[in-house]
């Protein structure tokens, strides 16, 4: 997106002392989710970029933690203020803008240098240390949220292979995300309790964290089908019955974090009914179609999103497609 569209994003979102940063390469300003995130409502001036990039750009706050897309950005937005309103935006204008700047890129997955091309020099990702992880407890030995995962028909099994942990200080249950290499790169937690927000926090290490990262990558076979899914309990309902399925953790993954996943030939969209849902089936049928295989499936009935649904339900949704694993059910 260019500097001009991100600033008229920016404005339209409400966020205020926009300005090109010193550095080249992004737009600053203070932070949009400042009425939800930021005490008295307001970040500092310069506390919030969006880095000018082609596509859907990345957008980072230094004081709460915000970290991913300028969709991501409107998504989150548009969540809050309809639970909590406290900001008046046009949220037709700024999807128009998101959408217009991603249909002006076009690439081509055998371009060698494509990635360099797209997104510049290619930046190493910020590495947590594996002692950090284990100041987690495991989600399964805290009574709180081995409670939680039983309700929402995690086994034991499902929740150890994944390595599950509990940030008992805020009460959430917590996914660990590693790259291709098994590095750790991320910590995705879920409130236990409903009423608290966010409902999902990305967390960070020394100030950093890596939104390009999926989770799933550590065990994913791209030379077999992959299912993709919006969140991470709708993952852990689908690892049940097959074990190569990946999450983006967010329902509208922008171009690069696509990539990431392009050398997986087949793909099997299982996102949640819906409008959100529908934007992401509509994305990655958008740029992966020419060069990959998709197929698109929804929960059935009566279920809003693959979280919700039983063991027979996913196996009957998937027969066909893929080579269903062992069951893991308690």
């Amino acid at each position: 997106m260019k500097k001009e569209k991100i600033e008229q994003a920016l404005k339209l979102l409400g966020a205020t002392n926009i300005q090109p940063h010193k550095r080249t390469g992004w737009v600053i300003s203070r932070c949009p989710l400042g009425p939800w995130r930021h005490e008295g409502g307001e970040s500092g001036p310069e506390v919030f970029g969006v880095r000018i990039e082609p596509g859907d750009p990345h957008t980072h706050c230094f004081s709460c933690g915000w970290s991913g897309s300028l969709s991501d950005m409107f998504y989150t937005m548009r969540y809050l203020n309809k639970h909590d309103p406290r900001v008046s935006v046009k949220w037709g204008e700024v999807h128009k803008l998101i959408e217009e700047s991603e249909q002006d890129l076009e690439f081509d997955f055998d371009s060698p240098d494509i990635e360099e091309m797209l997104f510049g020099k290619k930046e190493k990702a910020h590495i947590f240390p594996d002692w950090w992880i284990d100041t987690f407890p495991p989600a399964w030995s805290i009574p709180q949220a081995r409670k939680y995962l039983q309700q929402r028909d995690v086994p034991f099994k499902v929740a150890h292979l994944l390595d599950l942990r509990c940030d008992t200080t805020q009460g959430r249950v917590c996914f660990p995300v590693r790259d291709f290499q098994g590095q750790l790169v991320g910590l995705h937690g879920r409130a236990i309790k409903p009423d608290v927000e966010p409902r999902y926090r990305m967390y960070t290490y020394a100030g950093k964290n890596n939104p390009v990262h999926w989770l799933g990558e550590e065990w994913v076979d791209l030379s077999k089908p992959i299912v993709i899914v919006e969140g991470p309990f709708d993952l852990t309902s689908v690892y049940r019955v097959y074990r190569n399925v990946v999450s983006p953790l967010f329902a509208n993954p922008n171009v690069e974090k696509l990539f990431r996943m392009a050398d997986a030939l087949e793909w099997i969209t299982f996102f949640d009914r819906g409008k959100g849902g529908d934007t992401g089936r509509e994305r990655i049928g958008r740029y992966m179609q020419k060069d990959h295989v998709i197929h698109h499936l929804k929960p059935p009935e009566g279920r809003k999103d693959p979280g919700e649904c039983t063991v027979e339900e996913i196996a009957e949704l998937l027969d066909g497609l893929v080579k269903l694993d062992d069951f893991l059910i308690d």
